[in-house]
C-alpha cells in the first residue's frame, strides 16, 4: 500500500488511472476518482478526488471536491471539500479548499486560501 492510499483508508475506489511512462495531453472530465502516476497536461475536472502518485507530474489546474498530491503540480488547486499534500509533494500555485492537510516536507510555493467554498 503506498503513502497516498495510506493517506485516506476510506477512500472511494479509483476509477481512471494514468499510468507510470504514460503521457496525457487534453481534457478529462469526470465523474469518479482519478489517479496519476505519469504525467498530465492540459485540463481536469472531476466531481470526486484526483490523486497525484509520487511519480506524478501535473502541469495543469485540477478542479476537484478532494485532491491528494504525493507527486508533483504545477498549477493551481481548488478543491471544496479538502487538499492533502503528502512529504514527497511539490506545488507550484495555488491552493484554495476548505481544508489543507499539508506534511512536513512538502515544497510548496503559491498561496493558499483556506474557507469554506
Amino acid at each position: 500500500m503506498s503513502s497516498v492510499d495510506q493517506a485516506d483508508p476510506s477512500a472511494e475506489i479509483v476509477t481512471t488511472v494514468i499510468g507510470f511512462g504514460a503521457h496525457f495531453k487534453g481534457e478529462f472530465t469526470l465523474t469518479g476518482a482519478l489517479r496519476i502516476d505519469g504525467t498530465f497536461e492540459g485540463r481536469i475536472d472531476s466531481a470526486s478526488k484526483v490523486i497525484v502518485g509520487e511519480s506524478g507530474l501535473v502541469r495543469t489546474n485540477i478542479i476537484a471536491n478532494k485532491v491528494v498530491v504525493a507527486g508533483t503540480v504545477e498549477g493551481n488547486i481548488y478543491a471544496p471539500e479538502e487538499v492533502h499534500l503528502l512529504a514527497t509533494a511539490k506545488v507550484t500555485g495555488d491552493i484554495v479548499s476548505g481544508n489543507l492537510i499539508m506534511e512536513p516536507g512538502v515544497i510548496f510555493e503559491g498561496r493558499a486560501k483556506i474557507n469554506k467554498i
